[in-house]
């Protein structure tokens, strides 16, 4: 079972000195009053959307365990992990984070604290197992963020507890004064500090979870969790990075980012694999901290360290919607190596929200001052460089270049929401920026009007240096989806070997698209899951073909041999939509309609076939899933064959959620 991971962070407001922003990308976001901008609403000021991130003066973040744990026993009733079980387990889970050789941060734990209640703004960066009633996730990284650029100055307290939170006798963020919490040095701080960061897991008996720290323990029980998947996660968070929705390696592997905002409880493969940073999380943690960057301080090469500089280079665009002709906020952008591995992925905007400062609420900027709400659709990824194997992958050395494919598509909720990733999704949401098709980068073929939305183009990048000009401009399509917009249901567990899904497009609904003109027939669109998450949805075989029904529609005759389109095996995506691009879209746009209009095409199927061997990967033994849909409207366009496809049923409860993209000839 797959469990969400929240995470929220609070904002405070302190001096006001200058302006900062930052580059939208894998970034925990708040948000910057400094310039004190008048909003277009009345009486708020615009704040500049940036990333979150501890000041080097605060680096090593120190972390105390509460040792005072939730009295309430665990969901198992098992024995709970001990204290010091806890701390060391912790300790390694920061330590993955700080063994990263190009990234400076440090987070520690220190001590301890006994705090009988719940976790808040106090400049002690808690770790507890305490959890308020009615939290519902696994864990949670909540940080408090400076909302403007501020000055700190001796004897200042901040959070307003009557104790000093500044000292001027340190250097370093520490307990000067010895009274168990933090104080910073004086000096000047940039919004989007991190002032206080906490971490807490969730041990309710009634929804909370049991958690496990040797590999051998791990299990399918789903209200049992590994500690690494979850702490490492956290800290991830408690550093300032956001949700990735990369949830998918490649065809072999498909565990993602350890910043994916759920984790398969009931997959041991998976909860293992998301203790450890993903390449897409290293990167992030480099870039925001990267090392070689300072003459002093935690940025300056130490024994063990890497430069930044030397392991990555940066790739740097915009995304523009090519139906709105607006640039978008929040569109997810992924750099794929050239095995087709799934590296780094980002996210594009520069973006403002409005703050009333008189209660502190953040709101949308109205719909009708677009241009304020989003300044330009820029991305910036930090890619490493090539490791090339030698003598048969006894060791490997890393070249100071490398070669990447990138893809876009929109945070549409498969796999994660928009609100699960960040303020600047959420704007492009609420602009209609996030209804767009996923498509490839291909140079100078970028355009709202493309005949192969699906080609690659590599993209050259060299350590040290940033690769800019990797612009996106989405198309302008049509899809035809004879399924309703709510997936409704997952289907189906315990499928025959060999299973065939296809879905009905009558050729009236092809001939309605641009009529009397050339068309292309570009993609299909197949929505599938896994029942395990650390498993890649892998099908025998995707196509587009053609074939007819009977009188009633309860039979299809389906032509498998003869497939205007095929691809074998198909790679999906999990929880997702995946393209199948088709190649020459219009060559296939024309022989479509010809055969529409000398009545050779009565109908076009998309089909997907399942595996032809078991047991299937996993844990849980399961072939791919197709999303269900169930609205009534479109019921009876579905098919499924389990005698090898010679005999293809009607599906009279469910909607196979494919979809046929067709476009205008440019």
């Amino acid at each position: 079972m797959r469990h969400k991971i929240a995470s929220i962070f609070v904002c405070v407001v302190l001096a006001i000195v200058a302006s900062s922003s930052l580059q939208a990308g894998g970034r925990l976001e708040s948000f910057d009053i400094t310039a004190m901008t008048p909003s277009p609403i009345p009486g708020h000021i615009l704040g500049r959307v940036i990333g979150i991130q501890w000041d080097p003066r605060s680096i090593p973040v120190r972390y105390s365990m509460n040792t005072t744990l939730d009295p309430i026993p665990n969901p198992l009733g098992a024995p709970f992990i001990s204290v010091a079980q806890m701390t060391t387990a912790l300790q390694e889970s920061l330590d993955r984070w700080n063994r990263i050789p190009t990234s400076f941060i440090q987070m520690n734990l220190t001590g301890t604290t006994a705090n009988p209640g719940l976790r808040g703004f106090d400049f002690v960066n808690e770790i507890t197992f305490r959890t308020a009633a009615g939290f519902t996730a696994i864990a949670s990284s909540p940080s408090v963020t400076l909302i403007a650029d501020s000055t700190f100055a001796h004897g200042d307290d901040i959070d307003g507890d009557g104790d000093s939170d500044v000292s001027d006798k340190i250097t370093v963020m520490g307990d000067a004064d010895g009274d168990g919490d933090n104080e910073f040095p004086p000096g000047d701080y940039k919004a989007g500090t991190i002032l206080d960061n906490d971490v807490q897991f969730n041990t309710k008996v009634s929804n909370g979870f049991r958690y496990t720290l040797d590999p051998a323990q791990a299990d399918t029980v789903t209200r049992s969790v590994d500690l690494f998947a979850v702490a490492v996660h956290e800290f991830g968070h408690s550093f300032g990075l956001s949700h990735s929705n990369n949830n998918q390696k490649n065809k072999n592997d498909g565990n993602g980012a350890t910043m994916f905002p759920f984790i398969d409880t009931g997959d041991p493969a998976s909860e293992l694999a998301q203790g450890s940073p993903d390449s897409d999380d290293i990167a992030w943690a480099s870039f925001i901290y990267p090392e070689g960057t300072a003459s002093s301080g935690p940025g300056k090469l130490q024994h063990g360290d890497v430069a930044f500089k030397h392991r990555f280079g940066v790739i740097s665009g915009n995304v523009h919607h090519g139906v709105l002709d607006q640039d978008i906020a929040g569109a997810a952008v992924l750099a794929e190596d050239v095995t087709g591995t799934a590296v780094v992925g980002a996210y594009s905007g520069t973006t403002n929200l409005s703050f009333n400062p008189v209660n502190g609420g953040l709101f949308f900027v109205p719909a009708a001052n677009r241009d304020v709400a989003i300044l330009d659709g820029k991305y910036s990824i930090p890619v490493p460089m090539a490791k090339v194997p030698l003598f048969h992958g006894a060791f490997s050395i890393t070249l100071p270049l490398a070669l990447y494919e990138l893809a876009i598509e929109a945070v549409d909720g498969f796999p994660v929401a928009v609100g699960s990733i960040s303020f600047t999704t959420q704007i492009g949401n609420f602009f209609g920026q996030q209804n767009f098709n996923e498509e490839r980068w291909n140079r100078r073929r970028e355009a709202d009007l493309e005949r192969s939305p699906g080609d690659d183009n590599l993209v050259l990048v060299l350590a040290g240096k940033t690769t800019k000009g990797i612009d996106f401009v989405t198309n302008r399509t049509t899809n035809i989806n004879n399924f309703g917009a709510t997936l409704n249901a997952i289907g189906f567990i315990n499928s025959p070997v060999g299973r065939y899904y296809a879905l009905r497009i009558p050729a009236a609904l092809v001939s309605a698209v641009n009529p009397g003109e050339d068309i292309l027939v570009q993609s299909a669109l197949f929505n599938s899951f896994v029942v395990d998450a650390s498993v890649a949805p892998l099908w025998t075989e995707a196509m587009l073909t053609t074939g007819t029904v009977d009188a009633t529609g309860a039979l299809a005759s389906i032509d498998l041999l003869h497939p205007l389109a095929r691809q074998a095996p198909f790679l999906a995506q999990d929880s997702d939509f995946a393209p199948f691009h088709f190649p020459r879209p219009r060559l296939l746009g024309h022989q479509i309609r010809e055969g529409i209009a000398n009545g050779t095409i009565q109908n076009l199927f998309l089909v997907l076939r399942g595996p032809l061997t078991t047991p299937y990967p996993g844990v849980s033994g399961q072939p791919p899933l197709v999303g269900l849909n169930t609205a009534p409207a479109v019921l009876g366009m579905s098919y499924l064959s389990d005698d090898g496809g010679v005999t293809f049923n009607r599906v009279n409860t469910f909607n196979f959620m494919f979809s046929l993209v067709l476009a205008e000839v440019p």
